[in-house]
């Protein structure tokens, strides 16, 4: 879905294309695989505590935890109280527990120590897999392990902006090495991991200070202000409505080739409208002289205009066929 047609003018210009990674490159439908608990409280009571307190976030690794306690069929417990802080975590109440849920930073930033958990958050994250970490009244208390694949279309997608001369670059929230595992499955190699939401926007201004034309690819609500900045940005149709709104083209299907598609079309469509205006000004640069000294017949004049517009008609038709 294209929202303007300035939107697809300026596609055809754009040298940088930032991604976001999950629910972008990746598919958007991460999975727990792996959990692994440094508490006396049991599995199931953990998970349970985890699945209330996540319940109200509509964040890709909440879900990812919800459903895998409906997995695991445990307990539905009420949460009495939720905060959440974009691009580090939650804190909610359940059974008068404080429960902490979120990356390593979020933990730093509640002064909760993890130390017991790093060993297997950076077993789960060489495997691409994104950690999560658990804790329930300040105590470290497990670490979850998800996974969400790269889209299969994204490898070929991503080279062949490069084969169009186009610079990518991955900025996401997640570890180092989960990001870096993903990029090497698609052909990415710069990435920034680890980065709070406003550094995806100060990314854009960077390269667009520096001159570039920089498209951005997102779809949650912390790519909002990154999207609404670059000069084209494409919002995951499957995304929040808040990316939706701030992005210039909607890929529906969340199929990311058609960034590549878009590029190519704009660069078609600019082509035939310069082909028209050269074919549409040539023509009034012979005729009208020739009509204003009495040469051109009424007739012939107004049959050379109709088949000036048929033959720009038809020039633009060819777009349909791209």
């Amino acid at each position: 879905y294209i929202r303007n047609g300035e939107s697809l003018e300026v596609a055809t210009r754009l040298n940088v294309i930032v991604f976001d990674k999950t629910g972008t490159i990746t598919e958007g439908k991460p999975n727990v695989t792996d959990f692994f608990k440094k508490s006396r409280l049991g599995k199931n009571k953990i998970i349970a505590l985890a699945a209330a307190a996540e319940n109200n976030s509509e964040h890709f690794l909440a879900r990812a935890i919800v459903n895998y306690a409906k997995q695991q069929s445990v307990d539905h417990l009420e949460c009495s109280h939720f905060y959440s802080r974009t691009g580090r975590g939650i804190e909610a109440e359940v059974e008068g527990k404080k429960v902490l849920i979120g990356n390593r930073f979020w933990m730093d930033d509640q002064n909760v120590s993890v130390n017991g958990l790093l060993d297997e958050a950076s077993h789960f994250a060489e495997q691409g897999k994104t950690p999560v970490y658990m804790a329930v009244n300040g105590k470290e208390t497990a670490v979850f392990g998800i996974a969400d694949k790269a889209r299969e279309e994204a490898r070929n997608s991503i080279a062949r902006l490069h084969d169009l001369g186009i610079e990518t670059l991955m900025v996401t929230g997640d570890t180092e090495k989960t990001a870096n595992y993903i990029a090497a499955k698609v052909g990415i190699e710069q990435v920034v991991a680890n980065a709070k939401p406003d550094e995806k926007l100060e990314i854009i201004r960077k390269f667009q200070a520096e001159g570039r034309q920089v498209g951005m690819i997102g779809d949650g609500i912390n790519d909002a202000p990154a999207l609404a900045a670059a000069n084209v940005g494409f919002a995951i149709g499957s995304g929040t409505d808040v990316a939706i709104e701030s992005a210039d083209l909607t890929l529906v299907q969340g199929d990311i080739s058609k960034v590549t598609e878009t590029i190519e079309l704009s660069t078609d469509t600019i082509s035939v409208i310069k082909q028209n205006l050269f074919w549409a000004f040539g023509y009034n640069t012979i005729a009208i002289p020739v009509a204003a000294l009495g040469k051109l017949n009424p007739m012939v004049a107004s049959a050379a205009m109709a088949l000036s517009s048929v033959s720009v008609i038809v020039n633009s038709l060819r777009l349909s066929k791209k």
